[in-house]
């Protein structure tokens, strides 16, 4: 159907052919084969690899989403690095030998995540959904208007020439370009004033090279495939990522609040290298003596947005980044799109998935908020090593508890589910935002704890809470009752970071706790009457 480019007529038309596009549309056809489909794409395929896009790091519900939803669980294992999950690393302004620490793990998590080549990765997903399409290549979108339930799309070619296509949906998938968050004027304010720049280089940059501690209290020492990890080097005011793309090229980028730190100060590469001088001199050392070829630069101020609204009545939606961009601490930008193109697909592919719009602006604009609350004001305390470890640790167990447990599951399928637990969903989010209130108070936990150096994840709440997402019941009632114990366990661990300090004891206590109780539990569940 690509080559048909005379039927001008679609149920649904979508404006880009990037990571959100290609999955929406990957999703829509497995959910309703018989859609008529068109992507108008402005650039021309195939993607360059290795440097096509930002965003190659994935955590639990985007790789879920990739791997299982799409169907693309082979193509990641086969031609994509798996993470070795989030790896923080304190060094600022330490140089050669001098000590440092580290929070991570020691080995793979449960479920693989993975970091991803955006290039390869889309030209895949093109490969996969190109024959059942109608695929606009070097075409742009200029506007549309809905008259008698249809959407009047005018699109213009290469050449210039403009021609108007009809679909029942527009999809805004065009990322930054936010064809349609422009048109009606929705952008918003996130609250969060961060910047950014970053470059890949045709090397790989090998934490276990530079940032290798022979402390026999290191327990990361023979984890040979650490530097698989997604590893950020943390200071006050910024975090600088490392991420391997393949064995041959790495993605590195400083993040920063710009209260704290001047875009202007590491605006070009040879600047980004001399602030790492000042910051991260192990990093810029180790750069300067591998002199890897710079692939590329870009930066990016005030890179953070959100929209009013995110679908509509009037036949169209917001997906990806056109939707709305928070921050890429914790790489969540492809659990978004999940989130998202899981609404759409409802929306239109189930007769009654228009009688859910307001819920699904409800349910993502909650989504949105929720990271929106973990990352603002959130760069001061990334100094402070008790911060660190009582933060990342919060956020990630929040993460796996709640918003695992509901998409990884299959309950965003089920809007009507989701609206009948929104006072747990609300809970959730409630505490959330108390335990993030108190943690950005100066010196909340600065005095709390005397924590080691070398903190690994094994063993720990964290580690507990990733294997505990996916439910043996997964009916409403099941999701129901382990959403009600996971509050439980939340509700602990907050305690004991606002008020009885014991976060260091139940961060690897709490696990060989539960894990007592509940097999307790199984064994009397088994035991005769």
């Amino acid at each position: 159907m690509s080559d048909n480019v005379s039927n001008t007529s679609h149920d649904v038309l979508i404006i880009g052919a990037g990571l959100a596009g290609l999955t929406l549309a990957r999703q829509l056809l497995m959910a309703d084969p018989g859609l008529d489909i068109c992507i108008v794409h402005n650039r021309r395929f195939p993607n360059p690899e290795r440097i096509h896009k930002v965003g190659e790091s994935t955590v639990e519900i985007g790789a879920f989403y990739l791997a299982e939803t799409i169907g693309c669980a082979q193509h990641l294992q086969d031609h994509h690095i798996r993470k070795m999950g989030l790896r923080i690393i304190q060094t600022e302004g330490v140089a050669e030998d001098d000590p440092y620490r580290e929070l991570g793990l020691s080995y793979y998590p449960r479920h693989a995540t993975y970091q991803i080549d955006r290039g390869k990765l889309e030209n895949y997903l093109l490969g996969l959904v190109r024959p059942s399409i109608t695929l606009l290549e070097n075409n742009r979108v200029l506007d549309f208007e809905r008259k008698d339930g249809v959407n009047a799309v005018a699109v213009r070619d290469h050449d210039g020439n403009v021609k108007k296509r009809n679909a029942r949906w527009v999809v805004d998938a065009s990322g930054r370009g936010r064809v349609l968050m422009k048109k009606f004027g929705l952008q918003k304010d996130s609250g969060i004033n961060h910047s950014s720049v970053w470059f890949r280089v045709a090397g790989n940059v090998n934490i276990n090279e530079f940032l290798a501690s022979r402390d026999p209290a290191n327990s990361f020492l023979e984890s040979s495939e650490r530097w698989h990890s997604t590893t950020h080097l943390v200071g006050y005011g910024y975090w600088v990522w490392i991420i391997p793309i393949n064995e041959e090229t790495t993605s590195i980028g400083i993040v920063f609040d710009n209260t704290v730190h001047k875009l202007s100060s590491m605006s070009s590469h040879p600047l980004a290298m001399s602030w790492l001088q000042q910051h991260e001199p192990r990093l810029q050392s180790y750069l300067e003596a591998k002199d890897f070829d710079v692939i590329d630069f870009v930066m990016l101020r005030n890179y953070s947005y959100l929209s009013e609204q995110y679908i509509s009545a009037d036949g169209w939606a917001l997906t990806g980044e056109a939707a709305g961009f928070v921050d890429p601490m914790y790489s969540n930008g492809t659990d978004v799109i999940g989130l998202a193109n899981t609404m759409i697909t409802n929306l239109v592919t189930k007769p009654e998935g228009p009688l859910f719009i307001n819920q699904m602006n409800g349910l993502l604009s909650e989504a949105y908020a929720g990271f929106v609350d973990t990352h603002r004001h959130s760069y001061d305390g990334f100094g402070d090593w008790n911060y660190m470890f009582v933060k990342t640790n919060w956020d990630t167990t929040f993460y796996f508890l709640f918003m695992c447990v509901l998409f990884m599951n299959g309950k965003f399928d089920n809007v009507a589910y989701i609206e009948s637990i929104h006072g747990k969903i609300a809970a959730f989010y409630g505490l959330h935002h108390k335990v993030l209130e108190y943690l950005k108070q100066p010196g909340s936990v600065a005095k709390d704890y005397d924590l080691a150096d070398f903190i690994n994840l094994a063993g720990s709440i964290q580690e507990y809470a990733n294997g505990a997402i996916m439910a043996d019941d997964k009916s409403d009632e099941g999701i129901s009752a382990l959403l009600d114990y996971h509050m439980k366990i939340l509700e602990e661990l907050a305690a004991s970071i606002m008020e009885t300090k014991a976060f260091d004891r139940n961060f690897y206590g709490m696990r060989e706790r539960l894990m007592a109780e509940e097999a307790m539990a199984r064994a009397e569940c088994l035991c005769p009457a």
